[in-house]
């Protein structure tokens, strides 16, 4: 009996790591490392194609630049897109958000994206939210039923790390500088 727990065991920890990197709501084997066969972290140097569109407002000295793709089809599944946006930080593919609208395109997205990924993990079952966490790639799609607006974005959860780190010592170096000049106030 002990050793048929052991192997039993064994199995499901092997698995865990042979399949298991998707740490929240997706299918094994299935996690991206990146979009579109752009790869997280790939330099913005090495792209062809890419149309600076903005910069994104700056979160703590976080600057996000976007892009857009020449000749990027505007359709995932049978939803068709309205546009893609392409982010890299310190000129690296850092994330991707995708818009659409209708609820047609958002059948039709929501339907390739549990396809492709599984179902998703959906903490709210009154909004049409679903996230899928992994090693490698953070996923969220959302519908506002209201509006009729969609968003699918997805991030490398390396370079999400990264910008976190730089945003925690912007805001750090900030205190420090508030503190400072509040002790120069009160003398």
């Amino acid at each position: 009996m002990r050793k048929v727990l052991m192997v039993v065991l064994g199995y499901f920890l092997i698995s865990s790591f042979a399949f298991g990197e998707w740490k929240v709501g997706g299918k094994p084997g299935t996690e991206p490392d990146g979009f579109r066969g752009i790869k997280w972290g790939t330099k913005i140097s090495d792209l062809k194609g890419m149309i600076y569109v903005r910069t994104a407002p700056i979160l703590g000295g976080v600057k996000i630049y976007i892009y857009k793709r020449q000749g990027d089809v505007l359709q995932i599944g049978k939803a068709k897109l309205e546009s893609i946006e392409y982010q890299f930080w310190k000129g690296r593919f850092c994330g991707v958000a995708v818009y659409f609208s209708g609820y047609v395109n958002w059948s039709g997205l929501k339907d390739a994206l549990f396809e492709k990924f599984g179902k998703g993990h959906q903490p709210d079952k009154s909004r049409e939210s679903y996230f899928w966490f992994g090693t490698k790639t953070k996923i969220m799609v959302g519908y506002n039923k209201k509006t009729e607006a969609g968003i699918l974005s997805m991030e490398s959860m390396k370079i999400l790390k990264e910008k976190m780190e730089a945003y925690r010592k912007y805001r750090k170096k900030k205190q420090k500088k508030e503190q400072k000049k509040d002790f120069k106030r009160s003398i």
